[in-house]
């Protein structure tokens, strides 16, 4: 039996809840004859060719946003005065009596000192780093010979990651042909979880919003569709320290929620209940609040006057 027909047994699922134990080898071939016909209908026959710049911009904007804060050196951050404590925490400086923060940092785990400013975006790089769910339900020997695989057609120093990729990709490829769409969508979770783990946060992103997509289409295990208006916490909670990190507001992030659908979808529109705008739609609502808060204090009229006049002046 091939890789790609027992790639399934009893389990269950962490990430987004999906409850798959019923599912084994044996469902999964009957399921295969069953919804042939539909499954055929849904999938696209060729991927679509997309151009990769918006990605590129919005990997340009996270590797700014993810740059490392503070120092390693017990040092003030401020005025540069050595402190001893190696303790974590927040601290006063004797010599500017600046308050200022000493914490690991995500990066390389260095203990560092950073200022009161940067501590909001020191967090939020944690934050975007931390509770990653790993995928672990696979057989050692379907890990084995993928990894033979890709060191077969000349992949070297292998990691662990470019492995679980490949892996995720045969079980996402079976779940698919069984018509298993909500199965899918799950592994496509597992595809942007493992994404951030390599803090690779704009393919992260881009995949979690896919995960929205087929999750606003009411994708089930029975090769249909239904529109559902309700996100799944655990999917927000992942979009929202993403976008916290880059400063994304999700209304002017269209071009990357575009992207993502017309670069990973494999579905064809007819076949689907939501279509792309409606999705980003329910997405702008849900995120509403967040992006208020991110929205950039504007200088008040008379300022922009008076200095408009001062720079003529001069």
């Amino acid at each position: 039996m091939s890789i790609l027909t027992n790639l399934f047994g009893s389990k269950t699922m962490d990430g987004l809840s999906l409850d798959i134990t019923k599912y084994d080898v044996n469902d999964m071939k009957d399921s295969d004859q069953f919804h042939q016909v539909k499954v055929d209908s849904d999938l696209k026959k060729a991927p679509e060719v997309v151009d990769r710049r918006v990605l590129m911009m919005y990997e340009k904007k996270f590797i700014e946003k993810f740059k490392k804060i503070g120092n390693l050196h017990q040092k003030c951050p401020y005025c540069a005065k050595a402190y001893k404590s190696l303790n974590v925490g927040d601290k006063k400086c004797t010599a500017c009596e600046k308050t200022f923060y000493v914490q690991k940092r995500v990066q390389d785990m260095g203990t560092v000192a950073f200022t009161a400013e940067k501590k909001s975006q020191f967090e939020f790089q944690w934050k975007a780093s931390s509770k990653i769910k790993k995928f672990k339900f696979y057989l050692q020997h379907e890990y084995d010979y993928i990894q033979q695989q890709l060191q077969k057609k000349g992949k070297k120093h292998l990691q662990i990651s470019d492995v679980m990729h490949s892996v995720i990709n045969a079980y996402a490829k079976n779940s698919l042909n069984s018509g298993h769409y909500a199965l899918y969508t799950s592994l496509m979770f597992h595809k942007a979880e493992l994404m951030r783990s390599e803090q690779r946060f704009a393919e992260a992103l881009e995949y979690y919003f896919y995960v929205h997509f087929l999750h606003t289409n009411g994708v089930d295990n029975q090769a249909n569709f239904k529109q559902n208006t309700v996100i799944n916490p655990e999917l927000r909670e992942r979009i929202a320290d993403l976008l916290a990190l880059g400063n994304i507001q999700v209304k002017k992030a269209k071009d990357i929620f575009d992207y993502s659908i017309m670069h990973l979808s494999v579905f064809n529109e007819s076949s689907l209940s939501v279509g792309t705008h409606k999705s980003y739609s329910l997405l702008m609502k849900e995120f509403k609040l967040e992006d208020a808060l991110k929205e950039e204090v504007k200088p008040m009229r008379s300022f922009v006057l008076y200095t408009n006049k001062t720079s003529q002046a001069s």
